[in-house]
């Protein structure tokens, strides 16, 4: 089976998670710093986000078919809802355990041995998250994101985990460890609501951001000359896919032919300026828009009236 771009740095992402759970998890054990353990537990998470990462973009990759006429892009913003409930439950996991070895006690035997795997850990977090990060923005892949940002929250831990263990092997403090471990799970919960907000607003088909509003409002200004207005416009995103719809008023004597091209025209440059748009405009005549008048019911986004002539 052909893989895509983003189905291989998933699967990247997947094989390395992996390997770097089980090391830490071990180390941690071994060395008795529940800071590692705790770094562990958070790989893991890392690790169902990766594994959900390729599961999305393995479906949002299919084609739109005969119950999905619009595609499968939604199922990033799913699933991507679905990492952030995932996160706050092992964010609560980690802190709890932290807190009760803060109040009882706890020692690192072997600081040293953890300290080395949270520099491997920092090096293998940040190289995978830098690639991800580069294929996500490439391809607008949610789910490649969110994986991305979890990648980087579990290098800042384990950086500053480093950190702690340092000033431990040097001071004897072994309160520093269960603190750094409830440092870990306030980053993950930040992480978790980061990315249900943005999976939320794919999901509810919130307009897309102002400034690729903007972008539209250029491509129609640049073809003003050409129509009468332009108004009901509507803009959503599914995964990487942009939904925009219009109307577009043209003069009266204009040809079916002849409107037809307008909205070719305009339609390939909004393609154009923004990737992965699919782009419907409503042909509507001059008497007929001035006999209908105003009939939204809410207020609609800015865009250029024309300059052709009824």
């Amino acid at each position: 089976m052909v893989q895509t771009v983003e189905q291989r740095a998933a699967a990247i992402s997947v094989v390395a998670t992996a390997l770097l759970t089980t090391a830490e998890i071990a180390v941690g054990i071994f060395s008795g710093a529940v800071s590692v353990v705790a770094n562990g537990v958070q790989s893991a998470l890392d690790l169902v986000a990766a594994l959900t990462a390729w599961f999305a973009v393995s479906q949002a990759s299919k084609p739109p078919d005969r119950s999905h006429r619009y595609g499968h892009g939604k199922f990033e913003s799913l699933l991507g809802a679905v990492q952030a409930l995932l996160i706050w439950v092992t964010a609560g996991f980690i802190a709890a355990d932290a807190i009760q070895k803060l109040l009882k006690g706890t020692t690192v035997d072997y600081p040293l041995a953890a300290m080395a795997m949270m520099g491997v850990s920092v090096i293998v977090d940040i190289g995978v998250a830098r690639y991800l990060f580069s294929v996500a923005r490439k391809f607008e892949s949610l789910a490649l994101e969110a994986d991305a940002w979890h990648l980087q929250a579990d290098a800042l831990a384990a950086l500053s985990i480093f950190a702690g263990l340092g000033v431990l092997s040097l001071t004897g403090w072994h309160f520093i460890d269960p603190l750094l471990a409830i440092f870990v799970a306030i980053l993950i919960v930040k992480a978790g609501f980061d990315i249900l907000r943005e999976a939320v607003t794919h999901l509810l088909d919130t307009a897309l951001p102002e400034e690729e509003e903007a972008l539209i409002d250029q491509v129609l200004n640049s073809h003003s000359h050409k129509f009468i207005n332009a108004h009901r416009l509507r803009t959503r995103q599914a995964g990487k896919h942009r939904y925009i719809d219009l109307h577009l008023v043209v003069r009266d004597d204009m040809t079916v032919e002849e409107a037809h091209q307008l909205c070719d025209e305009i339609e390939r440059d909004i393609r154009k300026a923004l990737p992965n748009s699919d782009v419907t405009i409503h042909v509507e005549s001059a008497s007929s828009f001035k006999e209908q008048g105003e009939e939204d019911s809410f207020e609609q986004p800015k865009v250029p009236s024309g300059k052709g002539k009824p």
